[in-house]
């Protein structure tokens, strides 16, 4: 992607599932036909799709399922997503990030009334002491 494809006032995101990969060659025909060729079309990167997804997760869900302490935390989740995708070069840093999101995530599904139904496990002591603490 180009930095004046960026730099355009006519950008669009859309989410789309449930098609292969090869499907984006497809989109770009159709893209090329309907922009009279000057549009473009981008796969984003795993960890910038995960963070988009996370977000609009987010956005969608219903009121009654957002409570003060999931918001806070999945506020956490998204940033260290975040932090994630900026420090994916060093991968001591981002494995420490990822571990850390990993336990704000445990954490989210444990409050949050969206997982009411579910249990979650605890891998080890150290954790459910953690877990203990916040409680």
């Amino acid at each position: 992607m180009s930095v004046q494809t960026l730099e355009r006032d006519d950008l669009s995101i859309y989410v789309i599932a449930g098609v292969p990969r090869s499907f984006k060659s497809r989109l770009v025909e159709f893209v090329r036909t309907e922009s009279k060729k000057d549009g473009d079309v981008v796969l984003v990167e795993p960890e910038l799709a995960d963070w988009m997804i996370a977000r609009l997760r987010d956005k969608k869900r219903p009121a009654h399922m957002r409570t003060s302490v999931s918001r806070a935390l999945w506020r956490a989740f998204s940033a260290l997503s975040a932090a994630r995708y900026h420090l994916q070069d060093d991968d001591v840093a981002e494995e420490r990030v990822r571990d850390l999101r990993r336990r704000v995530e445990d954490l989210w599904r444990e409050f949050s009334p969206m997982f009411s139904h579910e249990t979650v496990e605890v891998e080890d002591d150290d954790e459910a002491t953690a877990a203990a603490d916040v409680q």
